[in-house]
């Protein structure tokens, strides 16, 4: 229960004299007037001084010292008031959406005058090792290396198990024993494949080998000089960082031992390139410190004009990663891949961090086909479209469900969040378009006239269509039903969960099992079914949030068709979620979201963060986060705008630096806001 939260943080800050007191502009609220009242009679009952609800005492904390040790709670707090999860009562009709609008707004300012002064804004929050994906492993091989060869279906390296969320944060990746073999095996594969092949039947070889052998022995170059040259070149862009010479030093003690044993120049280059292909600083984005490259330090010279008041102090333990690292962040965050020479080049010259140079590659990457990524791993991920291929709808119960119809499926969702990206249009669209992409199969599937042939186009829709944005795409549709028919559940969770970034609660181990209840009547239909389930007290604070949701899009059956009737009776898609009026239908449930679309463009940005970051977003992070959507407000929620904040932000090019025993004492005062009471 996270009900405490709001009411701990708000008496302490009545307790606490010099936050007591009004902050002029940027504290638009008089908190005695207009919110401790509102946290007085809402929320004290549970988690007052007699009753702790969820063991939660908040008596202990009646300072400055300790809000700021327990700030963590004001995002729990902040997430409970946009799920509409406080207060828990749905009687308590007295807390109105004009109460809830009140303290958000508050929340959001103590946290922009309080944290923007505090050494939590100086925190760009944890940068992992990060190993590389499967998916980013065969596109580095690819670029490294010039050729066109799945390295790691040779090496068996299995696709990473699908789960919710994203498959590169680093806590999920882990490389056994077992892997580390499948490396080897990839990195044999691969190497047969550039030296074994026949470049004279093969173009794309030919130049691949061309590109690597940049030098060869000949009367004025020994094999050992042209091998060194070779791989100069090959180690510093397969570890995407400059290289010293002893790396390379160790590197030729294999090639003299081959030229030694009578191998040839080609043999002896490949017996060094190995280790290479199985070396940490190739299979993880090792960075600065962990690669011995050293990160660089704040000071308004490094940091390209960017310096801010107070980033130079000691205190912050925040570095600036260098122009290398932030090549490597950006190259695998927009292409999954490693940097490009442009990239490169500008990294070597010192200027990819100048805030004008950044902009300039981020259109040019956003642009580049290799963009085309995001969709592939990220949107693909995020919208959960890996879960189409094995949806439940049979095609016992829908004919019309073929694998072909699953791929037009899917590809109208992925064409439709690309386009976001190659026409720079709004996230909003992800709510409502006038637009979408089909073929004839699909169009069929939704009614729309004139589309012929297997080829995917883009068509413009009309309010008779009843499609635009992800609400009405078969993908999204056929993913959360059932065999035979909706789940207007599953719907519902996926729009809290992906769409707004509130999650439900786990369900209880008895959910799903509907109990005869004598005193109840026989229900009529599924949705009365479900109704009499969700009235267990249990169940119910879920459901309320849930199924209005799912019922809304109650008009198209398990495969995304639209319908009048369910057995002979109309579509009741009526609905009505705490705090909001009721609406009717999807295009209802649009407009509920369209209220709440500073949440969805919210989540977007945490999605999109949590991507690039490879981990799950933090306290450090909040005001980054707001600064993004922020931007992305006052710049018509372009999907530039949405790459650009993530790729300026201070996670995405700070790091946190090595603390010494000394720091130790402020480092805890700075991490105590992550710790429970």
């Amino acid at each position: 229960m996270l009900k405490f939260a709001a009411l701990a943080i708000f008496a302490i800050l009545i307790s606490c004299p010099t936050l007591r007191a009004e902050q002029g502009p940027a504290d638009p609220l008089n908190f005695q007037r207009d919110a401790w009242p509102l946290l007085q009679e809402h929320c004290s009952e549970c988690h007052g001084e007699k009753k702790k609800k969820g063991g939660i005492s908040f008596t202990g904390l009646n300072d400055l010292a300790s809000l700021l040790g327990h700030r963590d709670m004001w995002l729990k707090a902040k997430a409970e008031l946009l799920a509409g999860e406080m207060p828990p009562d749905p009687t308590d009709t007295d807390f109105k959406p004009g109460d809830r609008k009140r303290l958000l707004a508050w929340i959001n300012a103590k946290i922009e005058t309080l944290d923007r002064n505090s050494p939590v804004y100086l925190d760009p929050g944890p940068s992992p090792i990060r190993q590389l994906t499967r998916a980013e492993y065969n596109n580095t091989i690819h670029d490294l290396l010039k050729i066109d060869f799945d390295a790691a279906s040779a090496g068996g390296i299995a696709p990473e198990d699908n789960v919710e969320g994203f498959n590169n944060l680093a806590g999920g990746l882990v490389t056994d024993q077992t892997l580390l073999e499948k490396y080897f095996t990839a990195a044999d594969a691969t190497l047969a494949y550039l030296f074994d092949g026949d470049p004279r039947r093969n173009g794309k070889l030919k130049a691949a080998r061309e590109a690597l052998l940049i030098a060869t022995p000949s009367k004025e170059l020994s094999d050992h000089d042209a091998a060194r040259k070779v791989l100069e070149k090959f180690v510093r862009r397969a570890y995407r960082r400059p290289v010293d010479a002893g790396e390379i030093d160790r590197l030729m003690v294999l090639v003299d031992a081959s030229l030694k044993t009578g191998q040839n120049f080609e043999s002896a280059l490949r017996a060094a390139m190995k280790p290479v292909l199985v070396s940490p600083y190739f299979l993880y984005r090792l960075e600065d410190e962990e690669s011995g490259m050293g990160g660089s330090p704040m000071s308004s010279k490094e940091n390209h004009g960017r310096a801010e008041p107070g980033l130079s102090s000691p205190k912050s333990r925040a570095t600036m990663i260098s122009d290398h690292a932030l090549a490597v962040r950006l190259s695998y965050f927009l292409w999954s891949t490693m940097p490009d020479d442009e990239l490169f080049a500008l990294a070597d010259a010192g200027k990819l961090s100048a805030p004008a140079t950044l902009d300039a590659q981020i259109k040019r990457m956003l642009a580049d086909p290799r963009a085309h990524a995001l969709t592939d791993q990220f949107a693909v991920q995020w919208l959960m479209l890996w879960r189409l291929r094995s949806a439940l709808p049979s095609r016992d119960n829908f004919p019309a469900l073929t694998n072909s119809l699953k791929d037009a499926m899917q590809k109208e969702t992925t064409l439709f969040f690309d386009n976001l990206r190659t026409e720079d249009r709004s996230v909003l669209d992800l709510i409502d378009s006038n637009y979408t992409f089909v073929n004839e199969e699909l169009a069929k599937n939704y009614g729309i006239a004139g589309v012929s042939g297997k080829e995917m186009r883009r068509v413009s829709l009309k309010p008779e269509n009843h499609r635009g944005g992800l609400l009405g795409m078969s993908s999204i549709l056929t993913l959360t039903s059932h065999t035979d028919r909706t789940k207007p559940t599953a719907r519902g969770k996926w729009i809290l969960s992906v769409m707004l970034g509130t999650p439900p609660n786990p369900p209880p181990p008895d959910a799903g099992s509907f109990k005869d209840t004598k005193q109840q009547h026989t229900p009529r239909n599924f949705r009365e079914k479900l109704a009499q389930h969700a009235s267990n007290p249990s169940c119910a604070a879920c459901h309320k949030r849930i199924d209005p949701l799912g019922f809304a899009l109650e008009n198209y059956d398990a495969i995304g068709t639209w319908r009048e009737q369910v057995g002979g009776q109309p579509v009741d898609n009526s609905g009505k979620l705490p705090g909001t009026a009721a609406f009717v239908g999807v295009d209802g449930l649009k407009q509920v979201l369209h209220a709440k679309q500073d949440q969805v463009v919210r989540n977007m940005v945490v999605q999109m963060m949590t991507y690039a970051l490879g981990r799950q977003m933090e306290y450090e992070d909040e005001l980054a986060i707001m600064d993004i959507a922020d931007a992305m407000k006052h710049d018509d929620y372009k999907f530039s705008s949405l790459i650009r904040g993530v790729v300026m932000s201070r996670p995405f090019q700070f790091r946190r630096a090595e603390e010494s025993a000394g720091d130790e004492q402020a480092a805890g005062q700075t991490r105590g806001h992550n710790e429970r009471p």
